[in-house]
C-alpha cells in the first residue's frame, strides 16, 4: 500500500442494533424539530426491525438527527426494549437539540417500509 492508495476500513465492532429493513407493515411516529417534521421513527409490526427515516425536504437537521436516533435505538436494543415499545418510549418527551422530539400520540401505520420511505421523500 502506498500513500496514494485509498485506505480500506473495516468495522471491527459496533453495538447491536435492530434490523433496518422489514417486509412487515410498519408503525411510525413523526420526529419534529423546531416545529418541522424532520423524519419518522418506525418499528415493524411483526418482527424486530426499527429505524429512523429522514425526511428529504428537511435537509441537514433531518440527517443530523439520524445519528442521534441510531444511538437511541442501539440503547433501546441493548436494554431489551422492543421496537414498538421504543416508539412509545420517546413519545411526549422534551425536544432534543439533535434528535428532535416525538410528539405524544398514537403511531400511524403503513403497509410497508417502502410506503414510509415514499412519504419521507414527498414534499
Amino acid at each position: 500500500m502506498s500513500l496514494k492508495d485509498e485506505p480500506a476500513f473495516r468495522t471491527v465492532w459496533a453495538p447491536d442494533s435492530y434490523p433496518r429493513t422489514t417486509a412487515s407493515p410498519v408503525r411510525y411516529v413523526p420526529v419534529v424539530k423546531d416545529d418541522v417534521v424532520i423524519g419518522y421513527l418506525w418499528a415493524a409490526t411483526t418482527d424486530d426491525a426499527a429505524q429512523y427515516v429522514p425526511r428529504e425536504q428537511a435537509g441537514d437537521p433531518a440527517l443530523d438527527a439520524a445519528v442521534a436516533w441510531t444511538r437511541r435505538l442501539r440503547w433501546a436494543k441493548a436494554n431489551g426494549v422492543t421496537p414498538l415499545a421504543a416508539l412509545r418510549h420517546w413519545a411526549g418527551g422534551p425536544e432534543d437539540e439533535r434528535a428532535g422530539q416525538v410528539p405524544a400520540g398514537r403511531p400511524s401505520e403503513l403497509p410497508s417500509l417502502a410506503a414510509l420511505e415514499e412519504l419521507a421523500a414527498a414534499g
